[in-house]
């Protein structure tokens, strides 16, 4: 056979195994191409997920972290594919602290996936790596943690089991702390083994937010210990403590009690996830009197020392008596200040008109939000002037039949403090996300009285501490501003006021005469024989004062003749 022949055939022999060859890939391929891929992810599964970002960090205005992330593990098992093994029955006992028996139970069960234990320490999961290829997955995961706790727990909330904030910070500020989650590829093989990893680089991922509040975590820390202190005193069912910058509307405190530990995860009761500053309504008793009063002075209504007879004590509207703590006869309008007149205010009132002291009210920020960025804000109570009753305007102009939150009431307090705006209050100072940096600032909502009326105000207030129902806030060396009040608490069941349940409130701010701190204090349902706000809230005022002026530096302003008062 000639060599020709011989180059024929095995050309020929070569175009037949090929077209073979491309005949069963086209049969393998194409045809059969839906057996094959079944049969085949039998033996491969392709997960597809999202790699948690870790969740950013919360600090104070100081640079003090409040809340920030540890990385912890999660053990899971697919029982069906470890199978029983001593070894594996062993390391999983010793690492999750779990029964023998249980784990050999498990194991021995057949079920499908499972988490056996979340958040596990690193170190405790140390003899685990060796069996990643027997079933056992270990995720590596972001555990929320508060360096402070339980300092401000209810401020900056929780996050739960699956990275959601609950609450709080947390909750309010949850696009910028949870981040944006990175795109995963894997693919396992039949015994779970992870045999090819790809991490999507194109899609955005960000895990470097930190937000900063405008809290002072040391003046936190004295707001929490001072009214730990005076709910030893006077055995009351909770309390509250606000303290602002006057002229920002910077939210420099907030505290509460009763509170939770954030850092012993979610309280089993979710009502301790609120933050009551914010969130709880209370009639403002005799405080309501410092907004009453600046009304009456920017309209022109009344004179600083004109008299107003107080009847001796009892004076009837609307067929109600309403009753002065102390009888007097004739005050001027300082002394119904000064000694917390309810006649004289509700005299006061019956000038104005139901009209203008609603429209004080509003203005000074009841009955709407303040715009605070925290969740569970109510409106309060404030109806209009056409579903009050035949008493309302009089019972208004003292603090009844109008429900507020500690924020309203102490930036309508900060609004006289700083000359007559009321600004917004403001708890973020600023959001850092990737090198961006946003700023927030406390809005100045409306000019509420003159700067000549809010002095005025200043002045009685100053006078009532120093020689009227709020001596005992006064604070040595320091003119402090300030009005008490004493609340009966409404009980919508029976629609009465309780005869043995009161609030009993401070609000004021110094140094009067250039204020740098606004304080509310709060006492609800105090106990004993002495429940007014002069007796249960102003001393705590006082001591709140008092160490914030050693924290703070702040210097005495007192001429050396008052420094002793």
């Amino acid at each position: 056979m000639n060599i020709k022949v011989r180059a024929g055939m095995m050309m020929f022999a070569i175009v037949a195994v090929f077209a073979l060859i491309s005949v069963r890939l086209f049969y393998v391929q194409v045809i059969q191409h839906g057996e094959y891929s079944r049969r085949a992810r039998r033996f491969y599964t392709v997960v597809e997920q999202n790699v948690t970002p870790s969740r950013g960090r919360i600090l104070d205005r100081n640079g003090i972290v409040l809340a920030e992330n540890r990385h912890t593990y999660s053990v899971g098992i697919n029982p069906g594919r470890a199978g029983v093994c001593g070894d594996l029955v062993s390391a999983l006992s010793a690492s999750l602290g779990k029964p023998r028996a249980e784990i050999r139970s498990l194991l021995s069960s057949g079920a499908g996936f499972r988490w056996l234990s979340r958040h596990a320490e690193p170190g405790d999961v140390e003899g685990l790596y060796s069996f990643r290829d027997s079933g056992i997955v270990l995720a590596r995961e972001n555990h929320r943690i508060y360096p402070q706790a339980p300092l401000a727990s209810d401020i900056i909330g929780i996050v739960g089991t699956d990275n959601q904030g609950l609450g709080g910070i947390e909750h309010s500020f949850e696009t910028y702390l949870r981040g944006i989650p990175q795109k995963r590829t894997m693919i396992r093989d039949a015994r779970g083994r992870t045999v090819y990893l790809d991490v999507d680089e194109t899609s955005p991922s960000r895990d470097d937010a930190e937000v900063y509040l405008t809290l002072d975590a040391g003046l936190q820390y004295i707001a929490e210990r001072e009214i730990k202190e005076g709910l030893k005193r006077v055995r009351a069912r909770g309390a509250m403590v606000i303290i602002q910058e006057p002229s920002s509307g910077k939210i420099l405190a907030m505290a509460s009690y009763p509170n939770y530990d954030n850092s012993f995860g979610v309280p089993e009761n979710s009502d301790l996830l609120k933050i009551k500053p914010v969130t709880n309504i209370f009639e403002p008793g005799s405080t309501f009197k410092i907004f009453t009063a600046a009304g009456a002075l920017q309209e022109s209504l009344v004179e600083i020392e004109e008299q107003f007879d107080c009847e001796g004590g009892t004076y009837t509207v609307g067929g109600f008596p309403i009753r002065d703590f102390e009888p007097h006869d004739f005050l001027s309008f300082r002394e119904v200040m000064l000694y917390s007149s309810n006649i004289g205010m509700a005299k006061t009132a019956e000038r104005m008109g139901e009209n203008i002291l609603y429209k004080y009210a509003r203005n000074f920020g009841f009955g709407n939000f303040t715009g605070i960025r925290l969740p569970g804000e109510p409106r309060g109570i404030l109806r209009k002037p056409d579903r009050w009753s035949g008493t309302s305007l009089s019972r208004i102009s003292f603090g009844q039949e109008i429900g507020v939150t500690a924020v309203q009431l102490a930036c309508a307090i900060s609004a006289v403090a700083n000359g007559g705006i009321l600004r917004e209050p403001q708890i973020v100072e600023k959001v850092s996300v990737s090198g961006n940096v946003r700023r927030y600032e406390s809005l100045a909502v409306r000019r509420v009285v003159s700067e000549e009326t809010a002095r005025k105000i200043n002045d009685m207030l100053v006078d009532t501490v120093r020689y009227g129902s709020g001596v005992s806030a006064s604070v040595k060396g320091y003119p402090v501003a300030g009005k008490t009040g004493t609340a009966q608490k409404f009980d919508p069941e029976t629609f009465h006021y309780a005869k043995d349940k009161y609030v009993a409130l401070f609000g004021g701010y110094f140094p009067a005469d250039n204020p740098r701190l606004t304080i509310v204090v709060i006492f609800e349902e105090p106990e004993g024989p002495f429940r007014w706000g002069s007796y249960v809230a102003a001393p705590v005022f006082s001591n709140i004062a008092r160490a914030a002026i050693s924290y703070l530096d702040i210097a005495p302003t007192l001429p050396s003749e008052l420094a002793s008062r």
